[in-house]
């Protein structure tokens, strides 16, 4: 064990070579990335507001999303590393704790409040990114724009049930994102820009306020002078990517906080990312590495090697839980297919008869592979979790191991969404759904017992 602490210490001494003296497995990366992500070890046995907080902030970002399934996927990507937790420790992180807020990231995201000035700077450049359709819009609909804002400096915090419908006759189209409140589009504009500020969530609809009533409410001042130059913002956001990755490549760095953002693609690509992480290694926050079946230079950060010695001396991952298509381990499909050899599936937007995994098919994470995919519904009037079809990836078995694990993942699931039963109506291959049902049943049983 000494030894190969020694031999670990002295990899990542940082030098020039043309072999990355830090050599990892396949299962080591992935192990590490999980590790990162707060997906490695046990939840806590009874998760704390200050856990919730804390994994929001070793993330450094939650994307938000309003498919409603099982559960909106922000809650569901902390159930994943918390276990069954009390969603209200994570709704009053936003209000009234002021802990976090809300603004684009990877798209639309719940942020640490302590990140807020370094957002503060993206919202003063914000209408330089506004999304062209947003931009006509909004040069359109000046008056709008105008009333808008003047109706919630007036009233206070507004959302955009408290704007009134036009009653002109029109339907919304299908795919209509707004909707037909002119207000609606407003309120998604201005918050955009800056000048509105997420205030609070109201039945999951959200409320909004004037940016700088919530900046003094949090800081005591308008942040309007506190603007983070943009490679400062850059260098930064390297560091935490790293720091939430755990094992990066230059190709998945911009991804995941998407730094020039709307526009996922920085300027410079690959080789600046690549610049971004060679910082890192300087500063001694990241070591070189090598990965078996990654082509690419791969950076690892530092804080992990303590989780590499625990992985080498014979720890492994054992858990199993679901992750949702918009998760932060997963939702890069390109590092999901590179490391994991997973393709992940978003079927939502696609018509049913052309559905392969269903409308909103959760991944399997058992004992650090993605061997499936579960397709879930949440029936709130019978108060049953349905596992409407679990699929298994080809070549993965079915034991006992695969068993209990996916069959105590859906007993967790179901704690945390209030469910009182579980029922699973198909599997590929079908005897995994037996083997479930049973397990499930048996378990059921021996608590009635109790």
């Amino acid at each position: 064990m000494a030894q190969r602490k020694t031999d670990i210490m002295q990899a990542a001494t940082p030098r020039q070579q043309e072999t990355p003296a830090l050599q990892l497995t396949g299962d080591e990366a992935r192990a590490l990335m999980l590790a990162a992500q707060g997906l490695l070890d046990p939840p806590p046995a009874r998760p704390a507001r200050a856990d919730v907080l804390a994994m929001i902030e070793r993330l450094g970002v939650v994307q938000v999303d309003t498919i409603n399934v099982a559960r909106r996927s922000q809650y569901l990507v902390l159930w994943s590393r918390l276990g069954a937790y009390d969603e209200a420790h994570f709704d009053s992180l936003l209000y009234p704790d002021r802990a976090i807020f809300e603004y684009w990231c990877h798209a639309a995201s719940i942020l640490p409040m302590s990140d807020y000035p370094m957002y503060r700077s993206m919202m003063v450049e914000a209408d330089r990114h506004l999304y062209d359709s947003d931009r006509r819009w909004a040069e359109h609909n000046r008056e709008i724009i105008a009333t808008t804002m003047a109706a919630i400096r007036e009233r206070g915090p507004l959302a955009s049930a408290d704007f009134e419908r036009p009653n002109d006759g029109r339907r919304a189209e299908p795919w209509d994102w707004h909707g037909l409140k002119e207000s609606r589009r407003a309120l998604a504009v201005l918050w955009t820009l800056g000048d509105l500020m997420v205030h609070s969530r109201r039945g999951g609809q959200k409320v909004y306020d004037l940016r700088e009533r919530v900046e003094v409410e949090v800081f005591g001042a308008s942040m309007n002078g506190h603007l983070t130059p943009q490679e400062q913002r850059l260098a930064t956001l390297a560091r935490r990517t790293v720091e939430a990755m755990g094992v990066v490549t230059p190709s998945w760095l911009f991804d995941y906080f998407r730094m020039v953002w709307p526009r996922s693609v920085t300027q410079g690509g690959r080789p600046r990312a690549q610049q971004l992480l060679e910082a890192q290694v300087a500063s001694g926050e990241a070591i070189h590495a090598a990965v078996e079946g990654i082509r690419e230079p791969v950076f690892v950060s530092r804080q992990r090697l303590p989780d590499l010695e625990r992985l080498r001396a014979g720890m492994r991952p054992e858990r199993t839980v679901f992750l949702s298509p918009f998760d932060s381990l997963i939702w890069d499909r390109a590092r999901a297919r590179a490391l994991f050899g997973y393709e992940v599936a978003f079927e939502a937007y696609i018509v049913p008869e052309k559905r392969r995994y269903g409308y909103y098919s959760l991944a399997i994470l058992h004992q650090g592979q993605l061997v499936g995919r579960l397709d879930p519904k949440m029936d709130r009037e019978t108060g049953t979790l349905i596992a409407r079809a679990v699929f298994l990836e080809p070549g993965v078995g079915v034991d006992a191991a695969l068993v209990d694990g996916i069959a105590g993942a859906l007993r967790d699931l179901a704690r945390f969404l209030g469910a009182r039963t579980i029922t699973v109506e198909r599997s590929e291959p079908a005897k995994l759904a037996e083997r479930l049902q049973r397990k499930l049943q048996t378990r059921a049983r021996v608590n009635r017992a109790r």
